[in-house]
This record gives structure tokens, sequence and C-alpha cells, in this order.
């Protein structure tokens, strides 16, 4: 009696144990959801940061260029993989196009609430033609920002083969300083108006740049 007994103990046994292993995963499961949507929500909640609040009433949204009021460019080609989903605009290799701001404005990075007009002009030539896109060169221009013109040295960029985006880096001279942009199109870069986002540091000033203005070329 006794061994008979103690067998039943153990066959019972086994479905509580296979329970207790299922209420395990099932709580491991909704641990590792909970994790995920609260690392979704702080992310969702943190993306727009970075950029003054102030910065809206001058068009822009905190994700840059690429949204401007309800229109937002998409970035295809160069910046997209090569899906090619644009069709290429025929742009000539050697072909000069000028951005010219209409107005602009400047924040000090670390110190938003120093910040002012700003005002510039880039000229970019066409140097190389890709099924992706183009090359350009920033052959000319300048910037001007808190009270200080640059002169734009030298500078590479890219352009998307429906030329209405592009990014590149450049230098200046008079003072010495360097940057990155970032700039799109409403329409194309063969004559429309753009919009220009830069980061531009000059010794220990570090500037956040923006314009708006019309292309020509």
């Amino acid at each position: 009696m006794m061994a008979t007994t103690t067998k039943t103990r153990r066959v019972n046994t086994v479905p509580l144990i296979a329970v207790a292993a299922i209420v395990g995963i099932i709580a491991l499961g909704y641990t590792l959801v909970s994790a995920v949507e609260a690392q979704t929500n702080t992310s969702t909640s943190s993306s727009s940061a970075g950029l003054p609040t102030n910065i809206q009433s001058f068009g822009w949204t905190a994700n840059g260029p690429t949204e401007f009021g309800n229109h937002k460019e998409e970035w295809h080609g160069v910046g997209g993989g090569f899906n090619f989903p644009q069709s290429q605009v025929n742009i000539a290799v050697g072909q000069i196009f000028t951005v010219t701001s209409t107005q602009g404005k400047y924040f000090v990075v670390g110190t938003p609430s120093s910040n002012g007009t700003a005002s510039g002009t880039l000229t970019f030539t066409v140097t190389g033609k890709l099924s992706s896109g183009y090359i350009l060169s920033l052959s000319s221009g300048s910037l001007t920002v808190a009270g200080t013109t640059y002169t734009v040295s030298s500078g590479t960029a890219q352009m998307n083969r429906g030329a209405t985006g592009i990014t590149g880096s450049g230098a200046t001279t008079n003072p010495t300083g360097q940057f990155l942009f970032r700039a799109t199109a409403r329409g194309t870069f063969v004559g429309s108006t753009g919009l220009v986002s830069l980061d531009l540091q000059s010794g220990s000033s570090e500037y956040l740049v923006f314009l708006s203005g019309s292309v020509s070329g």
C-alpha cells in the first residue's frame, strides 16, 4: 500500500510542475512586453527633442529641413538605398546652382535661448552623375551667423536622383570653421525654393543654422 500511495503522489505532481512552468512563461512574456512598450514610449516622447520649441514658429519641425509646414520631402536614391523609387532628373555635369536665403535663424548649441537671424548663400557645381544620384562640390558661398560672416572655401555633397535632397560638409575661412549640412527642395534643385540646416563650428563656438530661400541655376 505504501508503494502504491507514493507512485500516485508522484504522478499527480507532474501536472502541477507543468502548470507552474506555463505560468512562469506567461509572466516572463508579460515582463518583456512591458519593457518593450516602455522603451517605445520613451523613444517616441524624446524623438522630437533637441531643437528649441520656438523654432516651430519659423516653419521648421524638430526633424529638420525634411518637413516644412504641411510639406514633407521623401529622401530616396543616395539616402534611401538602391531601389531607385524616384525618376532621375536630367542634370548635366558642370551645371551650377545657388541657394540664396530669404530668411534664416541660428541657435547657439547648448544655449538655445541665445539665438538670432542668419543668412547665407551656397553655390554648388555638379561634378558627377551616377545611377543613384549626383556628386556635388560646394564651390563658393557665405554664412552670416551672430554678426560674423563666414566665407565658404570648400565642400562636397551628394544629391539624390530626384534632385530633391542634398547632404554634405564644408569648410569656411575668415574665420576658419567647418560645417555639416542637409538641404531639401520644394520641387528640385534646378530652380525652386529650398531649405538648408547646418551645424557650424568655429573655434569654441557652435551653431545650428536654418535657412530658407530660392534656388537659381
